[in-house]
């Protein structure tokens, strides 16, 4: 029998047995005794059977040398348990007595020694201790699972059940419980500046009462699939050769007519030039087919012959050197003697709208089956049939979105890979398929539990792509929970219980608070994402943290119901795919005697020794040795710091991405087309060019009544009702500010970043006012006027008025008695060219920047003219808006770049806004979406820093208070800042800058770097031992394997995503093997090493001790009292009430020796 269980067996057994209790513990041999004369003496009872490793243990506690009965055993007596607590000689004043000690110099020097035994005896008072904490009385959670296994099992199994049901049930009912969004990532901004005025103006004229200009073609339609929606983009490419020779040229002209003359495309969705023709490719073939020989004759070469000729001329000629900048890429080279280029390009138009009727979506969906089922097979096999020719690349702006949805989705597929992994390892590990089925049932239905609560609880309505990804986070980590706790339980089959429930209650408290403490952290660091206003990232944060906070939920309720029932009815059993092993382990029901409340060791039964995992002796045996060797350790640190400077130079090389974030891995075919269109030709007319739009009339759309997480609410329309352009002032302002914004000088125009016409090299501004001017003076010429006809800005009134009288066709002057819009009678009249609905230049550049509204009473429809569309006059100007080309590319923009010449715009337009008269100065500038972008990328970029600060400034205090000692938080700390140092410095080591991607992987980053850490820091403070080695070797033995484990799992979920064919993906599984691989080798290698040599000793870095020397009355001088079950000390004070003889104290057993009662604390009780 185990010193603890005899300690507290024997009182117990005697009272059972002879009906007395013993409460004077002291042993002694003055006044009291231990045991009562009238019970049968502990050599009696125990001499035949018991084992002890040391006789001087059984003579110290029982006061006998009589050693004839006992023999050599396992069990080991604690020689510095020597006394405890007790009344003497019916005092009430919580004496001890002295025993066999002399002197109180004596009875200190005793525990003085006890703080400072040998391993040997320090091992032996380990055991007494956890023997205790195993006897402790069972948690009610624990007898409810032994008592009625099946029962908790049912349980708690429905609630798993219930979180599927609950979800399908609400998909039967159209309850939109599973909100997937996988075509769009809506990285918003709802509160900036940026998305508030691009959304105003991106939804300027759906408000109620909009007046639709149109022209003459557009009323008599004259054929469908006039206009393009979209067009397949070829490139044509040689690494190494020329693509400008007439063999190649051949081959483009080939590649481009089998796309042509696909009967598909001919019949319903090419661009139609003519009603029975399709428009030609725009490619450069165009100038050698005669296509420009109106232009020049020279543009006539169906054959080829001279090619750097013709090209030169292309890129030379006024009428074609705009548009032949398309094809010139950024090394091409043009002259009258040579035409070189590694690539070059061409495109087909799609036409629309389609034939039929269907609706917009409809059709769109046509065009994108045509393209992923027609076009894309074709081009796949011109690709394969021109290997070593000619490299062909290809895309479409839909045919890359449905391919980005297909992909992505069939990339999910990957979990499933990664789940395979998991659960073949946790059945490796655990050797239980029923073990491994349920833990892997419950990790999925924790997903669909989360769910409920983030949908329905708290009313989330966005899930992405992110948050699927999520599931590969919550694989590894409920794996990892799964190992923490049955490693744990696995181990308490070495010892020895009163009772299943004691043994579960035993393995509870220690996996559950190792488990809180490591998801609790987590949880906080997925937590920190919350702070971003982007929904994606904010969502996952808030998904994630209730994913980690249910697995936990799952194990430390559902598991150990598994668990019990596999220990109780299947433990050893076979099952039909299973190879029974042929040496199984005795349980431990076969090593115990059973009685009515306790285990004891029967020795006449012989028993089976139990091995230990190997990799636990590993720990044990060769790992703690090789971390804690004095020459040893001083390597591995110096091997983690130089690997820690290495990253760190990395982390100084790290630069922000000035490019749009790829969607496809660079060897996908859309990839590199996303990459050469971004980066290989020379800037030109069709260059996603960023366009500044300077509006009034309009105001921030408003979205304060949306939900948090609503990305799909409209918002409300605001109308700035200050903005009026009737006053002569605001005309006049509006003028010169047109004039003014042209005539920039150089400085200012390239501070603003505005482009230049290629041709003219006037400023791209387009602004109405000075065309419109110019369109009334012409019109003030006409000869139906009369000389006193004045059109000149600002139109009043009169002016107006006059105008109005001398077209009766059009105005019906009998019902302006009220009319006072007059410059809206100006607008009107221009941009539909006298109400002839003409397709004017001036229509096509300004009728998107300029928008009317009916105004009762004063709109008033414009008299009837045959044939003619139905238009109206005396409208309400309600916006206007300034467009102006930057010579910015939006595919190669980051926020570094872009957001100083968006301040820059914002400064300019404020001053010359305060010089405008009150009118006008509501007036902002703004971009469809580039400046939006920007912010989100800055946003994105911070938010990772703030994520990562965060975490570890949470894992501070939380591993601080966890550990219950400063010293090992904060190394554990320093540990994950080193990690999450490493991680960074992987971005730019593998050649990745930090752009949208990386900044969102790096939310991530602390809330996976702290489990493997909090494991092995959690370990360490749970450790009985006082000494670092002991605690350490003691963590490694029972913490390593599970982290091992957990991490593997891990490790192997995120391998699989490294095959995906999304960017996005394949950096997030890079992003997950790094951080996990860094967290594994930096926690058992770095961390441990660095307890092994600083970590803290006894109480040293301790919070209680803190407390009691700041908030006790303990001193400095008093003693650990080792028996007083960690709730009382001994005063340095000591009561002598013994005769003194010569300085030292009587031994006569008429006298005794005291000290007072232990002092009692709260702390740490």
């Amino acid at each position: 029998m185990d010193q603890a269980i005899q300690d507290n067996w024997w009182p117990r057994k005697a009272e059972k047995l002879y009906g007395q209790q013993s409460t004077n513990l002291d042993t002694g041999d003055g006044a009291s005794s231990l045991y009562s004369d009238d019970l049968p003496s502990p050599a009696a009872e125990f001499g035949k059977n018991r084992h002890y490793a040391n006789p001087r243990t059984f003579e110290k506690r029982h006061n006998t040398n009589d050693f004839s009965e006992l023999k050599p055993g396992f069990l080991n007596g604690s020689p510095g348990r020597l006394w405890r607590p007790t009344q003497a000689n019916g005092t009430s004043n919580g004496s001890v007595q002295l025993g066999n000690y002399a002197s109180t110099t004596d009875l200190i020097a005793d525990q003085q020694a006890y703080a400072h035994s040998t391993d040997e005896s320090t091992d032996v008072e380990i055991k007494g201790r956890r023997n205790k904490e195993r006897d402790r009385e069972p948690l009610a959670i624990c007898r409810f699972i032994t008592g009625f296994p099946k029962t908790a099992f049912g349980l708690f199994l429905a609630f798993h059940i219930a979180f599927a049901v609950t979800t399908a049930v609400m998909v039967v009912l159209d309850y939109n419980i599973l909100p997937f969004e996988f075509e769009r990532f809506p990285l918003f901004l709802l509160d900036d500046d940026t998305f508030t005025r691009s959304r105003a103006w991106r939804n300027r004229d759906n408000a109620t009462g909009k007046i639709r200009r149109f022209t003459q073609d557009q009323v008599q339609a004259t054929w469908p699939r006039a206009s393009s929606i979209d067009k397949i983009e070829l490139f044509y490419e040689l690494e190494e050769g020329n693509v400008f020779t007439k063999e190649i040229l051949q081959t483009i002209k080939g590649i481009e007519e089998d796309v042509l003359n696909l009967m598909e495309y001919q019949n319903s969705f090419c661009q139609l030039a003519s009603p029975e023709r399709c428009a030609k490719p725009t490619s450069v073939l165009r100038y050698f087919d005669g296509t420009y020989k109106s232009i020049d004759p020279v543009f006539d070469d169906p054959n080829f012959d001279n090619i750097a000729k013709i090209l030169y001329e292309a890129s030379t000629n006024t009428a074609t050197k705009v548009d032949f900048l398309y094809f010139m890429s950024n090394e091409s080279i043009f002259n009258a003697e040579v035409a070189s280029a590694k690539l070059t390009r061409s495109y087909l138009s799609l036409g629309w709208p389609l034939n039929g009727t269907g609706g917009s979506d409809e059709n769109r969906k046509l065009i994108e089956t045509f393209l992923l089922e027609t076009v894309k097979p074709k081009l796949e096999d011109v690709i394969e049939n021109n290997k070593g020719v000619l490299d062909l690349i290809y895309t479409s702006r839909l045919l890359f979105q449905r391919s980005a949805r297909i992909e992505g989705l069939g990339d999910l597929v990957l979990a499933i890979g990664s789940l395979g992994f998991i659960f073949c390892f946790i059945w490796f590990q655990t050797r239980s398929l029923w073990i491994t089925g349920w833990s892997v049932l419950t990790i999925v239905t924790g997903f669909f539990g989360s769910n409920l609560i983030y949908r329905v609880v708290l009313g989330f309505t966005y899930l992405g792509f992110f948050h699927v990804l999520a599931i590969f986070i919550i694989l590894g980590i409920g794996a990892d929970d799964i190992f923490v706790f049955y490693d744990t339980w696995r181990a308490t089959g070495h010892h020895h219980y009163r009772s299943l429930a004691h043994r579960l209650s035993d393995c509870y408290r220690r996996a559950a608070g190792t488990m809180f403490v490591t998801s609790f952290t987590t949880m906080a660091a997925f937590m920190a994402s919350a702070t971003t206003p982007l929904i994606p990232i904010r969502t996952f944060g808030i998904f994630s943290g209730l994913l980690v906070a249910v697995n936990y939920l799952t194990v430390v309720t559902f598991l150990p119901t598994v668990v019990i029932l596999y220990h109780l009815h299947f433990k050893g059993k076979c099952c039909c795919c299973c190879r029974c092993r042929q040496k199984y382990d005795q349980s431990e029901e076969d090593e115990y005697n059973w009685t009515e409340d306790f285990y004891y060791y029967q020795p006449s039964k012989p028993s089976v020794a139990k091995k230990k995992n190997k990799l636990v002796v590993f720990f044990r045996k060769y790992y703690f040795p090789f971390v804690t060797h004095r020459v040893a350790r001083w390597f591995i640190i110096l091997l983690f710091l130089g690997a820690f400077a290495v990253f760190l130079y990395y982390v100084t090389l790290l630069q922000v991405d000035e490019e749009q974030y790829k969607i496809f891995v660079p060897s996908h075919n859309l990839g590199k087309a996303q990459d050469r269109q971004a980066r290989s030709f020379r800037p030109n007319e069709n260059d996603q060019f960023v366009r500044v739009y300077i509006l009034w009339g309009l105001g921030k759309r408003d979205y304060s009544d949306c939900h948090y997480s609503d990305y799909d609410c409209p918002g409300k329309h605001v109308w700035d009702d200050t903005f009026n352009l009737n006053s002569p002032p605001a005309q006049k302002s509006m003028k010169d500010f047109c004039t003014h914004l042209k005539s920039l000088p150089t400085d200012e125009v390239d501070r603003l970043k505005i482009r230049r016409d290629v041709l003219t090299g006037d400023l791209q501004v387009d602004c109405f006012m000075e065309d419109f001017d110019m369109y009334l003076q012409k019109e003030e010429n006409n000869s139906k006027y009369s000389n006193d006809t004045n059109l000149q800005i600002p139109l009043t009134e009169t002016k107006m008025l006059n105008f109005m009288k001398q077209n009766p066709n059009i105005y019906n002057m009998s019902l302006l008695d009220t009319f006072y819009r007059y410059f809206g009678v100006g607008v009107s009249f221009w941009l539909t060219n006298g109400y002839n609905f003409n397709d004017t230049e001036d229509y096509r550049t300004y009728n998107d920047f300029i928008g009317e509204w009916k105004e009762e009473p004063y709109t008033k429809q414009v008299q009837n003219i045959p044939g003619k569309p139905t238009a109206y006059y005396g409208t309400r100007l309600r916006y206007v808006a300034v467009k102006v080309n930057l010579t910015l590319n939006a595919l190669r923009l980051g926020y570094t770049t872009g957001l100083p010449v968006m301040n820059n715009w914002e400064e300019f337009m404020n001053i010359e806004l305060s010089k405008m008269p009150p009118e006008l100065q509501g007036g902002f500038q703004l971009t469809r979406t580039i400046w939006h972008n920007l912010k989100v990328q800055e946003n994105l970029v911070l938010t990772a820093i703030t994520g990562i600060v965060i975490g570890i400034g949470l894992a501070l205090p939380v591993l601080i208070l966890a550990t219950q000692n400063i010293i090992v938080g904060f190394l554990a700390t320093l540990t994950i800042a080193t990690i999450t140092t490493c991680v960074i410095g992987v971005i730019p080591m593998v050649g990745w800058k930090l752009g949208v991607l990386t900044s969102m992987n790096l939310c991530l980053v602390v809330g996976l770097a702290v489990d493997y850490v909090v494991h092995l820091a959690q370990g360490y403070h749970l450790s009985l031992y006082s000494d670092r080695k002991g605690r350490l070797r003691d963590t490694l033995e029972h913490v390593g394997i599970s982290v091992l484990s957990g991490a593997t799992t891990t490790l192997g979920a995120s391998f699989f995503m490294m095959f995906s064919k999304i960017q996005f993906y394949v950096q997030f599984g890079i992003f997950i093997f790094s951080v996990v691989g860094f967290s594994l080798v930096f926690s058992l290698g770095f961390f441990t090493t660095v307890l092994g040599i600083i970590g803290p000793e006894n109480s040293t870095g301790s919070l209680t001790a803190l407390y009691r020397r700041c908030f006790s009355d303990r001193k400095e001088k008093d003693l650990d009292c080792h028996t007083c079950d960690g709730k009382g000390y001994i005063s340095s004070t000591i009561q002598i009430s013994a005769p003194v003889h010569n300085g030292v104290a009587s031994r006569d057993s008429s006298s005794s020796l005291t000290i007072p009662r232990p002092r009692m604390y709260t702390v740490g009780i």
